[in-house]
C-alpha cells in the first residue's frame, strides 16, 4: 500500500520566532491491522502533574477516524495506550457516525472534558462533548452535537476547537464553513 502515512512531528523554539523541526516524528501510525494504521493527526497536548497527554486522530484501512491517547514524561518520547481508541464512532445516524477528529481537552470540576469534531454521512461537521474521570474511558455528554450550523458561515462545518479556561469560564475558538 505504498505512500507516506501521516505522522505527528515536534518542533522547538527558544524565542517563539525561530523554530527547529525534529528530524523524526514523535508519533507514527500503528502496525498493519491497527485502528491507526493509515495515519495519525490532529494532536492536542495537555500536561498534568508532570505528564504530557496527547489526544489524537487515528485512521484505519477502512478510513474510519477515531480518537486515541499517548503519554510522555518529556514531550519527545511518546507511548500509545493499549486501550486505544479512547473514543469510538457514534451510533448509526449520529452526528459523529462517520468520523471523529480534532480533539480539544481540558480539566475542570474533577473531569477531563473533550470537544471534538464529529462527521456525519453527509460530511457535515459538528462539535461534540465527552467527559472522562481518568482521561482514558470517555462518555459522550449527549448523542447530539454541542453546537453547529446556527449561522450561515458555519452551516456545514464546525471544526478545529481550541479551548482556553479563563477566570472559571471556558472559551472556545473554532473554524467553520458553509
Amino acid at each position: 500500500a505504498g505512500g507516506r502515512r501521516p505522522s505527528i512531528g515536534l518542533a522547538g523554539s527558544s524565542d517563539g520566532l525561530r523554530w527547529t523541526r525534529q528530524s523524526r516524528p514523535v508519533l507514527d501510525p500503528g502496525p498493519r491491522g491497527s485502528w491507526d494504521e493509515r495515519g495519525v493527526a490532529d494532536p492536542y497536548v495537555i500536561q498534568e502533574r508532570g505528564i504530557f497527554y496527547m489526544y489524537y486522530l487515528g485512521q484505519d484501512r477502512a478510513r474510519r477516524q477515531r480518537l486515541g491517547l499517548a503519554r510522555s514524561s518529556d514531550g519527545k518520547v511518546w507511548e500509545k495506550l493499549r486501550a486505544n481508541p479512547v473514543l469510538e464512532l457514534g451510533e448509526m445516524g449520529a452526528f459523529d457516525e462517520n468520523g471523529l477528529g480534532e480533539p480539544a481537552v481540558w480539566t475542570a470540576h474533577g473531569w477531563r472534558w473533550m470537544l471534538y469534531t464529529g462527521r456525519d454521512r453527509a460530511e457535515n461537521r459538528r462539535l461534540g462533548l465527552a467527559r472522562s474521570r481518568d482521561g482514558v474511558r470517555w462518555e459522550r455528554v449527549s448523542a447530539k452535537p454541542l453546537f453547529g450550523g446556527e449561522q450561515p458561515w458555519y452551516s456545514k462545518v464546525v471544526c478545529d476547537p481550541t479551548v482556553v479556561l479563563e477566570n472559571g469560564e471556558v472559551r472556545v475558538w473554532f473554524g467553520g464553513g458553509d
